[in-house]
């Protein structure tokens, strides 16, 4: 049985602090001599890493079998086995209660169900951003405009649902044709040299050598062969930062990114059957007031060469809400069983990622996030 969003985090990070997750062969032999736990063993994968292999046990325990059980039996030996303080084990005894709680609400029918994770992932997609979808659709269409480029800011404030903006963007016709390759995401959080997105960039695009670097010009002319072929879309976000100090200098960085990376390859690319497209994300809604060059609509007499301010995410509304799930039942990828007055209340009134993490944990499903994890 899959554990919602927010257990199975919470599964995961007790435990990665758990000793029986230093290495494959100590789970192993754990697991081994318990009769209830005994036929796991065989399926426990050997990653190189512990948090490999946590995400991987969990994956065995969530197939294991359908009620769920293995999960309590599991963390009710973790309990009993538990050598590593009170706090542990205090966390382990809560987790259980938890996961407990949950299976009663699952066996008695009080989960709702959804038809499919994956639709309802999909279906979680068309709340609302319906404003900056209607610009950028505007700016790909190329039988209006002289040229196959766009480029775009996303933002809005922390937890507003920009990259999952992204996902939805990226599944709109024209940037699907032609598709040979994942979009090509770079986060800059931490960059303060233009040298260090062109380096990122040759490394996404399999350029890089071992023995050998590569020019700007020698980067930029492999960009432009791969677009005689290709749609290249470049996604460059910032990561959001616990203390507001922690990337004050981005704004900064963005203008660097515009003028050295971004114009040097638009003002030289020649591509006539695929599509360049760039998009900023700016999860902290600061971009907008930092003086960086942005378009306001297409027509802007230096766009493409600066990206186009989509309008910020904002808040669902109650109206979102109702309108989505009222689509979602007629579909039959959810039934009645969501309560929007309180799907609304639960997210601080309609911020999109606490939104679409409250939707998935009434299913039983994990939020997929955004283009990263799709």
């Amino acid at each position: 049985m899959k554990l919602p969003g927010l257990l199975y985090w919470q599964c995961r990070k007790l435990f990665l602090k758990c000793a029986q997750f230093e290495e494959y062969r100590r789970l192993s032999d754990f697991c081994n001599p318990q009769e209830e736990l005994g036929f796991l063993v065989e399926d426990i994968v050997q990653e190189k890493t512990r948090s490999a292999l946590v995400d991987s046990f969990l994956s065995l325990l969530a197939d294991a079998d359908e009620t769920g059980d293995v999960f309590l039996v599991f963390v009710k030996a973790l309990q009993d086995n538990c050598h590593q303080g009170k706090d542990l084990l205090n966390d382990l005894n809560k987790l259980y209660t938890e996961i407990q709680e949950f299976m009663k609400k699952s066996k008695s029918g009080q989960l709702p169900k959804t038809s499919s994770p994956q639709k309802l992932f999909n279906s979680i997609l068309n709340i609302d951003f319906i404003d900056q979808e209607t610009k950028v659709i505007e700016a790909l269409d190329w039988e209006k405009l002289p040229h196959k480029t766009a480029a775009f800011l996303v933002h809005g404030e922390k937890n507003f649902g920009q990259g999952t903006l992204v996902t939805r963007l990226l599944q709109l016709q024209p940037l699907q044709n032609g598709l040979a390759r994942p979009p090509i995401a770079v986060e800059v959080s931490k960059m303060f040299d233009i040298f260090d997105i062109w380096n990122k960039v040759a490394e996404k695009l399999g350029l890089l050598k071992e023995t050998a670097s590569l020019s700007q010009e020698e980067i930029k002319e492999s960009i432009f062969d791969f677009l005689q072929s290709q749609n290249l879309i470049f996604i460059f976000y910032e990561k959001v930062m616990e203390e507001e100090s922690g990337s004050k200098q981005l704004p900064v960085f963005w203008y660097k990114l515009i003028q050295d990376f971004w114009q040097p390859v638009v003002e030289k690319a020649n591509h006539q059957e695929t599509y360049l497209v760039m998009f900023l994300i700016d999860n902290e809604g600061r971009v907008c007031q930092s003086g960086v060059p942005l378009a306001e609509e297409v027509n802007h007499p230096q766009y493409p060469n600066i990206p186009l301010c989509l309008p910020p995410a904002k808040k669902f509304t109650r109206v979102h809400l109702i309108q989505w799930l009222r689509t979602a039942v007629n579909d039959r990828v959810v039934d009645q069983g969501l309560c929007v007055d309180t799907l609304g209340a639960k997210s601080k009134d309609g911020v999109p990622e606490l939104v679409y993490q409250k939707i998935c944990e009434a299913y039983g499903c994990s939020w997929k996030g955004d283009w990263q994890n799709d």
